[in-house]
């Protein structure tokens, strides 16, 4: 195991080169061709970047969006995983809500934000909102599907040693369906975070999608780019910690399971 974590980190570091390799690319691209008036180079845009997290500008923006995405992200995980173990459990649950879950899933949670504002108002509410329901569907059908790959036998060695369902649910179905609910929860999160961003552009009612939108209507592409690397950075950083806490969470699976390489 710790060979492949290893192995795993030795992995990124032609990713981040070849990062690099674009960044210079970029550079030297938007330079030849005196692009800067509609793209910021690479190193304006790091400049804009390190200047507005020392001088604290971009700090509290971080703060909100983060907020926002937690509070959100942990509506979508209580639900999806109770909705999802609940209809998973049952068939005649299933059947009935198959319908209603597949007219739902598909429409977009951004395209919600006027309903959500005649209801909760411009702010912290309809961005939570729209995040709890963005990030809820892949959380709902990874557990759905992990309740109902569980092994059968499980369930009628439990019931016969007399464990009652809700003894079942904690210590055979959860279980069962751990694997399935963390990888719902990683593929959720950069989704979360998305949607938050762009609600936040929307509404503009701070964070990081409101900051990004004041850069662009002041005409400072360097700072409006510079959010745009924050929340890749921001993206990329909760995918990581949330690779780590499956790998530990769900140890038995294997480093192969918890990663898409």
């Amino acid at each position: 195991m710790k060979r492949a974590r290893h192995a795993a980190g030795r992995a990124n570091l032609p990713g981040w080169l070849f990062v690099g390799f674009l960044a210079i690319v970029v550079e030297l691209v938007t330079r030849r061709l005196g692009l800067e008036d509609s793209i910021a180079r690479p190193s304006e845009t790091f400049r804009a970047l390190g200047s507005e997290l020392s001088s604290g500008t971009l700090s509290s923006e971080i703060g909100s969006t983060l907020e926002r995405f937690a509070q959100g992200l942990a509506v979508a995980i209580v639900c999806g995983v109770a909705l999802g173990i609940l209809i998973g459990s049952s068939r005649t649950l299933g059947d009935a809500s198959f319908v209603v879950i597949e007219f739902l899933r598909p429409i977009p949670a951004v395209v919600l934000i006027p309903v959500a504002l005649l209801f909760l108002g411009l702010g912290t509410p309809t961005i939570r909102f729209v995040i709890a329901y963005a990030a809820v569907w892949p959380i709902l059908v990874n557990t759905l599907y992990g309740v109902r790959g569980g092994d059968r036998l499980l369930h009628d060695v439990a019931r016969t040693s007399g464990i009652g369902r809700a003894g079942r649910v904690m210590r055979v179905t959860l279980p069962a369906a751990l694997p399935s609910i963390t990888t719902g929860i990683r593929v959720a999160a950069p989704i979360a975070l998305l949607v938050g961003v762009t609600a936040e552009w929307v509404t503009f009612s701070g964070g990081i999608g409101s900051y990004m939108r004041q850069q662009q209507d002041a005409f400072e592409l360097p700072k409006m780019y510079a959010a745009i690397v924050l929340t890749a950075l921001l993206g990329f950083g909760i995918n990581v910690g949330l690779r780590a806490a499956e790998r530990r969470t769900v140890f038995w699976v294997g480093e192969e399971r918890t990663s898409w390489r």
